[in-house]
């Protein structure tokens, strides 16, 4: 982990336009706010956005390196966000990290499905979003592999 945490920090402060840019998309105003907290302790640029609408928009003309997605939000949830990120171009293979309350396994299913990449059960330490965000940074190849969802089958 002292590695992750290195590396962030030999990143100047000055190359903003070219470090990583994370969007974050909650709708809790608390939730949000740790999320981005989290990331700023780490040194790492974030976008937060608490509609599910609003962030499809911003995803469709914006590249990201990485995203954090809650999976329960009213009217369209995560999942389908997820979904229709990877349907699309330009941030197909972005990995995805889940901060979802929803902990069951069924849930876990569901976000791999729906092409996510990991999962961070709310409520979540400050340090675990951190460690996950610098990962997926120093190592993008984690989210290469994502994996395409499947089609919905006709009933």
């Amino acid at each position: 982990m002292k590695h992750l945490f290195e590396k962030a920090l030999q990143s100047p402060k000055d190359e903003s336009s070219q470090s990583a840019l994370i969007l974050a998309v909650d709708d809790e105003p608390i939730a949000l706010r740790t999320l981005i907290t989290a990331l700023g302790k780490a040194n790492l640029r974030a976008l937060s956005v608490d509609d599910p609408e609003m962030a499809l928009r911003v995803l469709a003309s914006n590249r990201f390196d990485l995203i954090f997605l809650d999976a329960d939000m009213p009217g369209l949830d995560g999942f389908e966000v997820c979904r229709r990120l990877r349907a699309s171009t330009e941030n197909q293979r972005t990995p995805v990290v889940f901060v979802t309350a929803l902990s069951e396994f069924k849930d876990r299913v569901r976000a791999t499905q729906s092409g996510g990449n990991d999962l961070i059960a709310k409520p979540f330490p400050l340090i675990e979003v951190a460690v996950k965000a610098l990962t997926y940074l120093v190592n993008p190849t984690l989210g290469a592999a994502v994996p395409a969802p499947a089609p919905a089958m006709a009933a």
